[in-house]
């Protein structure tokens, strides 16, 4: 193993801490800033280990989380929410095809993990938040192992547990008094 494999598999493995204690949190905020803080850890390991997509995507995601995040203290992107979602889901699709035709044969993968994490953070109910964002996990395990990114990968399957377990926790399962 080479010594940016190295130094990368170091990187996953905190960007795995930061991400897997996001969803333990109790509020959207401190989930969204340990998630994009994760971001930045993942996406130096991807640019090391010539994963280009997934850093990519991730840099956008990061961005699309920042804005997410502000969503409700800047007055502008309150009132035109939708629109932001769709230019950004639309920036992301483009970059993550893009890139996949360029050469990244796995950036599909990544593109649909990237579009249910951030899409995940512009709902404001944290049990929905977590809900869409495990289902985007198993793509981007499946990225991560592809891409040889064993340490994101051991990172998927922990942020996998650590949202089940956030969703017991929180009582995701159980049924709101308001819906019987």
């Amino acid at each position: 193993m080479e010594i940016r494999e190295r130094i990368a598999m170091v990187i996953g493995i905190f960007a795995v801490i930061l991400y897997a204690l996001g969803y333990l949190q109790r509020k959207r905020r401190s989930i969204i800033i340990l998630n994009v803080s994760s971001k930045i850890l993942y996406i130096t390991q991807y640019i090391l280990l010539g994963a280009f997509a997934g850093a990519a995507l991730d840099i956008a995601g990061a961005i699309s989380s920042i804005i997410a995040e502000r969503k409700n203290s800047i007055p502008f992107i309150k009132k035109h929410t939708k629109l932001f979602v769709i230019i950004i889901d639309a920036i992301i699709v483009v970059i993550g095809v893009v890139l996949t035709i360029l050469g990244d044969k796995y950036g599909l993968l990544s593109l649909v993990g990237v579009l249910l994490h951030t899409s995940a953070f512009w709902i404001d109910d944290e049990k929905k938040i977590r809900r869409v964002s495990f289902i985007g996990s198993p793509f981007w395990l499946a990225y991560n192992f592809l891409s040889t990114a064993y340490s994101s990968c051991i990172g998927d399957i922990l942020s996998m547990v650590s949202i089940g377990i956030a969703m017991v926790r929180y009582g995701d399962f159980k049924k709101n008094k308001a819906q019987n």
